[in-house]
């Protein structure tokens, strides 16, 4: 499963324009007074300007080379980007998936990962840079029953559970692209922030091509 574009609310549309579009350098694919688009590899993400948006905020995960971690890590650091940490900890590693991760925060308060899958053969020889970020590879959907989420998403997509399914958490896709279908009363990490459902899009390449709202709408995911 490869996510093709991720359409997210934003209430911060300049400062979110300056740290996509300046800070982390990424090239703009759309810009109009009320959307902004930026590539992300193979990925789009966007935004749309909603002005009654306060505290809402999403997580996203982008996958870089598994080789350029700590390349990664320093890049964030030299443009002034706080890492997301615990106690004396900002790397964080996940056995069930091989994979290692570091966190941030966007203008928005986003929750943004970046993720090196080391299962992946993505190695590169160039040094860290905007182009290093190959491809969304993750978007939240909080909700309030995991399971019967994620058997619709599944069964309407043909997709699979992988990586530590639980009755609380729930990836669904493969190691190139998932939905982390979360309960809404489980934090996320690292932060401990608890979910919530705010206005997500979200398009992508799955087994089938179909389309599917939740949520009352607030969900628009759609495969082709």
């Amino acid at each position: 499963m490869k996510l093709k574009e991720v359409l997210l609310g934003t209430h911060s549309f300049e400062a979110i324009k300056a740290f996509y579009g300046s800070l982390l350098d990424l090239q703009v694919v759309e810009e109009n007074p009320s959307r902004l688009s930026f590539q992300v590899g193979e990925s789009v993400l966007a935004f749309q300007e909603s002005s009654h948006m306060e505290n809402e905020f999403y997580h996203i995960a982008v996958t870089i080379p598994t080789n350029k971690f700590i390349e990664a890590k320093q890049w964030i650091i030299d443009r002034g980007i706080s890492l997301i940490s615990r106690p004396r900890e900002d790397e964080f590693f996940f056995e069930n998936w091989n994979a290692t991760a570091l966190y941030f925060y966007d203008p928005d308060h986003n929750l943004v990962e970046f993720i090196a899958h080391h299962t992946l053969n993505n190695a590169v020889t160039e040094a860290f840079g905007p182009h290093s970020l190959l491809r969304i590879s993750e978007i939240g959907l909080p909700v309030d029953d995991v399971s019967e989420v994620s058997r619709i998403i599944a069964e309407t997509f043909q997709l699979h559970s992988w990586g530590g399914a639980g009755q609380k958490f729930a990836p669904l896709g493969d190691v190139e692209g998932s939905f982390i279908v979360i309960d809404k009363q489980r934090p996320w990490f690292p932060d401990d922030r608890l979910p919530a459902v705010f206005n997500t899009r979200v398009l992508f390449e799955a087994p089938c091509s179909a389309s599917l709202s939740l949520h009352n709408g607030l969900y628009e995911l759609r495969s082709n």
